[in-house]
């Protein structure tokens, strides 16, 4: 069974763990006894998270994912504070809506250089600072694994993460590092319940849709990342996708 021990002295950095699913997942992996550094866009969000975190254990910083100089403040900062860095994961993500005819290139742009270069460009880094035993999870959608008209940067990108992936957990496995990704189907959280009550969709319609008959929890996202991060129990997970979606790309009947 799981424990506090867990994590007990891993050193986790989480990108745009402010809130949401990072957040959640670094009070997760901090009650499990790891240390967790916090980059954010949003310094005060990345602060509050890891105040929040007990003692020593949180260092919340401010820095946008695709500038590699707040990336290597943040790395710094771990060096001096914990020594290093054993676990990496990348969860900073945006997003653009519109038809592929309408897109500019600058559009899909912004959101891969996000979504996906980020990610590419954070673990070339960190992968040189980590040892044998160390993991990396890349947060990606289930719109990384279907087309969602008028959400094609979104859902190419998260698709490219997964290839990423892939390709980093065959290259990386000779080091002993494990890469997986996880991706996340609808959540119910304070976006999209903002969304909904603006009339933005119909959860009814998703809950019909989902084989489990209702949203996900962040919680559950989080408790995801922490198994894939595991070097006890997912020790041979390596290249994995982890689908924490109530069965949604599961069920093909309209």
């Amino acid at each position: 069974m799981a424990g506090a021990e867990d994590f007990a002295g891993r050193r986790i950095l989480i990108t745009g763990g402010g809130a949401g699913i990072g957040a959640v997942t670094a009070t997760l992996l901090e009650s499990k006894g790891a240390c967790i550094a916090i980059l954010d866009r949003d310094e005060d969000a990345a602060r509050s998270t890891a105040a929040k975190l007990g003692g020593n254990k949180g260092i919340g910083l401010a820095g946008d994912v695709t500038d590699r100089k707040a990336v290597t403040a943040a790395l710094d900062a771990m060096l001096e504070t914990w020594g290093g860095i054993d676990d990496l994961v990348n969860n900073a993500g945006t997003w653009d809506h519109g038809s592929l005819l309408e897109l500019s290139l600058e559009r899909w742009q912004r959101v891969f250089d996000v979504n996906f270069f980020a990610p590419l460009s954070i673990a070339n880094m960190v992968v040189p600072r980590m040892g044998r035993g160390c993991s990396i999870v890349n947060v990606s959608s289930v719109l990384g694994q279907v087309a969602a008209p008028g959400r094609g940067p979104y859902c190419v990108s998260k698709s490219a993460l997964i290839a990423l992936t892939k390709m980093q957990a065959v290259e990386w496995a000779g080091r002993g590092i494990r890469v997986n990704a996880i991706a996340p189907g609808y959540i119910m959280n304070d976006t999209t319940r903002t969304m909904a009550e603006a009339g933005g969709f119909d959860p009814s319609a998703i809950n019909r849709r989902t084989p489990l008959g209702r949203f996900g929890e962040e919680a559950e996202v989080a408790e995801g990342i922490a198994y894939l991060l595991d070097n006890r129990r997912a020790a041979y997970v390596t290249g994995h996708v982890l689908e924490v979606n109530g069965g949604w790309t599961a069920y093909g009947y309209t």
